[in-house]
């Protein structure tokens, strides 16, 4: 029996300590991990926090750059009135604002307004080229290229009418000039058919845009019927044999 005892404590002895010390290991080398582990989310947060802040400053830094543009870009616009240089503001401007999210409404409501202030203008010197009657589809074509926006329609619709009143014009004074030609003796079937042939166009121009009938219609209208009547070939050609 004590060599059993002997035996056994030879065994569970040595046993017993390797379980305490192998669970002692254990536990400590869980603690270990755990430690390691808090220090590396530590560190991570901390790396975090930094990057954070780096990146605070820079949005701090861009965002008194872009400040500094947009005041640049109102003083060139409203001071010095240098809209090349302030379009050169704008384009670094809105590189920043694109890339850091920041607003642009104030550099876009200057855009827009140079874009308004230079249709004007291009409107302004068509308005004055309209005051030549013979220009009108000239004009017309060159207002058409301008965009309609709210402040350019106004002006851009005026000088379109204007248009058609010259077109109209220009029609009665060929129309006229053609009778007048007939009526001295210059091929005269021609210059009649001419002139009923441009009146009438310019009666239904007249009719389709709403303009005021000018005095010259009834010139028109009289001189052809004088060249018809004075002339026996057209009074031959354009009346059935039967009637007369």
């Amino acid at each position: 029996m004590k060599k059993l005892m002997k035996f056994i404590k030879r065994i569970i002895v040595p046993v017993l300590i390797f379980g305490i010390l192998g669970g002692g290991w254990f536990y400590y080398n869980r603690y270990k991990t755990e430690k390691l582990k808090k220090i590396a989310e530590e560190e991570k947060r901390r790396q975090e926090e930094i990057e954070k802040e780096k990146q605070r400053k820079l949005i701090e830094e861009k965002r008194k750059m872009f400040e500094g543009y947009v005041s640049e870009i109102e003083k060139y616009f409203k001071e010095k009135k240098d809209y090349k240089k302030v379009n050169e503001l704008a384009e670094e401007a809105l590189k920043i604002a694109k890339q850091y999210n920041f607003p642009t409404d104030r550099i876009k409501a200057i855009l827009h307004q140079i874009e308004v202030e230079n249709f004007i203008a291009k409107l302004k010197k068509l308005e004055k080229e309209n005051e030549d009657i013979y220009k009108y589809l000239y004009v017309r074509n060159e207002v058409s290229k301008i965009p309609s926006l709210k402040e350019t329609l106004p002006l851009k619709n005026e000088i379109i009418k204007k248009t058609y009143e010259n077109e109209y014009k220009v029609k009665l004074i060929i129309a006229k000039n053609a009778v007048n030609e007939g009526k001295e003796g210059s091929e005269t079937d021609y210059n009649y058919f001419l002139s009923k042939k441009i009146y009438s166009d310019a009666k239904k121009l007249r009719m389709n845009k709403g303009i005021e009938k000018d005095k010259i219609e009834d010139e028109i209208e009289k001189g052809q019927n004088e060249l018809y009547f004075a002339s026996e070939n057209l009074y031959k050609n354009t009346i059935p044999k039967s009637l007369y």
